[in-house]
């Protein structure tokens, strides 16, 4: 099954957009960002079903939280970020 991360700058960035995305109807798990999508110091992502993707970033800018950077992880594991 398809994913997407949407990634977040810090732990509190991360768990104010998994609430945003709860109150959505939205199940979010939030994750350490992997290595490769990063970049420099640590980073953290809410995790969510490729179903989902589109109503999930309209609530990320509904909360304010502005557009998250989106990351589609493949059935092999692969990392590509997607644009909006």
């Amino acid at each position: 099954m398809l994913h997407y991360l949407l990634t977040c700058r810090s732990l509190t960035y991360a768990q104010s957009a998994s609430r945003a995305l709860e109150r959505t109807g939205i199940t979010a798990i939030i994750t350490k960002a992997p290595k490769s999508a990063a970049g420099r110091g640590c980073a953290y992502c809410v995790k969510v079903a490729e179903r989902h993707l589109v109503k999930a970033i309209s609530a990320f800018k509904d909360a304010g939280l502005g557009p998250p950077r989106v990351l589609l992880v493949s059935h092999d594991g692969a990392i590509n970020e997607v644009g909006e």
